[in-house]
């Protein structure tokens, strides 16, 4: 099938592969080009279909398309990453709220018998006679009460832009917030890619192993009948009796690999153990397939990972961190209103008011301010270097994986001419052990070589699978948005 990108065909210097058919394991999502054969994402999206359109599946199976949907849905790592989301929204609305004045209300009642405090009534409550200011008055008096409300608003008029600073730190940590989500989205969506396909190599290898051992019981049964009859040696019968043991041993064993497979799965999809999921054996069928240069890979990669960006976002984090740090040492101005309300008795019926302007700023703090804002620049010089190692990492995993992926195209195609080769091998074997040419232990040697070239052929296969998944989500082209519903998810 021709691979195309919108606006041409066959990018330059291109590389043939082959990895499964479309609609087997595995479809490309087309780049999109601008203009000129500029690059809106990176070359060859690659995303997952598993056998999807073209091949029929019982309503019991699970395709890769359903076990992402459930994955994307119930995973509960990517509930808490959806949490942390909400938790930077809110972050945004706290710091967006020190724009706003604040309004306090406060209402109390107060006994005393200290001389200041039943002073303090009679001038609050406006009540003073000459004879309260007589030494009898004011050495022995009755016992104060007083209901008292206030009223309060203050408002921030300036505090050398932290109040800013404040609110685009917030903003950029929700951007971070919602980036990692994306990315943690991708991950995850690889873990349930990786574990899909070892199932299904596993269910290939369970299938391998009871050929291997169904052809070893009927040599066995074929060797006991001959031994009867006197037409063999004894020797003949233990060789294909110990060579069925192992045979049993091996279908043990890839039963025991399928059961972990699906275990594993389970835990990549977040689904209970309790979970009926099935899938279908992993197809073995090649088709050529076209690869851009991994520079095209390189560059989507430095643009769409979506760490990258996160950190990016970090950075601005900081960058805000540093300018709230340094409007500590600016001055700050605020203003303040308040009316008060006082009583002898619950229905206060006197009232005083204030209106205040502050002034303040800190002359000294034993270095602390200037400690404050030393650390956030520290903190963000810190971040830079991070970034550039990130995107020296990045690089690295887009070549790993794509070198991965060549060699995992040449050794499928070792493998398959090998599979080829030992069929031919056991069928001529067969027909000479049958006309007496040769002995069992060469056709029992012939048939564990098919067994092992089948088995490194079903690893090729499942490699390349995963290969190319692994080279989607170092590029960050991993798409996880696929239209299926939940409800189509096997139970």
């Amino acid at each position: 099938m021709p691979w195309t990108t919108r606006g041409y065909v066959n990018p330059p210097s291109s590389k043939t592969c082959e990895t499964s058919k479309a609609g087997d394991n595995l479809f490309i999502k087309n780049i999109q080009s601008r203009g000129d054969h500029e690059m809106k994402h990176s070359g060859w999206l690659i995303f997952f279909s598993l056998w999807f359109g073209s091949h029929a599946f019982a309503e019991s199976d699970t395709t890769l398309k359903q076990a992402i949907r459930y994955t994307v849905q119930e995973n509960f790592t990517l509930r808490a990453a959806t949490q942390n989301i909400s938790t930077a929204e809110a972050e945004i609305r706290v710091a967006e709220s020190a724009r706003k004045p604040s309004l306090n209300f406060r209402y109390g009642f107060q006994l005393s018998d200290n001389p200041l405090d039943r002073f303090a009534e009679k001038l609050n409550t406006r009540s003073v006679r000459t004879r309260d200011f007589e030494p009898d008055a004011l050495n022995d008096h009755d016992v104060s009460s007083l209901f008292d409300g206030t009223v309060a608003l203050q408002y921030s008029v300036y505090n050398g832009g932290r109040t800013e600073a404040d609110i685009e730190r917030a903003a950029h940590n929700s951007d971070q917030a919602r980036l990692q989500h994306k990315r943690i989205t991708q991950r995850l969506v690889f873990n349930t890619i990786y574990a899909y396909y070892n199932t299904q190599a596993a269910t290939r290898g369970v299938e391998i192993a009871q050929q291997a051992e169904a052809a070893g019981r009927r040599h066995t049964r074929t060797t006991r009948k001959l031994v009867r009859e006197d037409r063999t040696v004894q020797s003949d019968q233990l060789t294909a009796e110990v060579n069925w043991s192992a045979l049993k041993s091996l279908s043990a064993q890839s039963k025991a690999r399928l059961k972990s497979a699906y275990n594993k799965l389970k835990v990549a999809m977040g689904a209970p153990q309790t979970r009926l999921i099935s899938v279908t054996p992993l197809s073995l069928d090649s088709v050529g397939m076209l690869m851009p240069d991994v520079e095209i890979y390189e560059a989507n990669a430095l643009t769409s990972r979506f760490d990258l960006q996160a950190m990016q976002a970090v950075l601005e984090t900081a960058n805000a961190e540093v300018r709230s740090a340094e409007a500590q040492l600016r001055p700050r101005v605020d203003l303040l209103v308040d009316t008060s309300l006082y009583e002898d008795h619950p229905f206060v019926n006197e009232y005083s008011w204030r209106v205040m302007g502050v002034v303040s700023k800190d002359l000294y703090t034993g270095g602390r301010t200037q400690s404050t804002v030393d650390t956030a620049r520290s903190r963000a010089a810190a971040i830079r270097h991070q970034i550039a190692s990130l995107r020296q990492a990045i690089l690295g995993e887009v070549r790993e994986a794509y070198d991965r992926i060549n060699e995992s195209v040449d050794r499928l195609k070792v493998a398959k001419g090998n599979v080829d080769n030992a069929r031919r091998n056991v069928r001529l074997i067969s027909e000479r052990y049958g006309q007496g040419r040769t002995i069992l232990i060469d056709l029992l040697g012939a048939e564990q070589r098919l067994v092992e070239a089948r088995t490194e052929e079903l690893a090729a296969k499942r490699a390349l699978l995963i290969n190319i998944a692994a080279l989607s989500l170092a590029d960050g082209a991993l798409d996880p948005d696929i239209s299926v519903s939940y409800q189509d998810v096997a139970r």
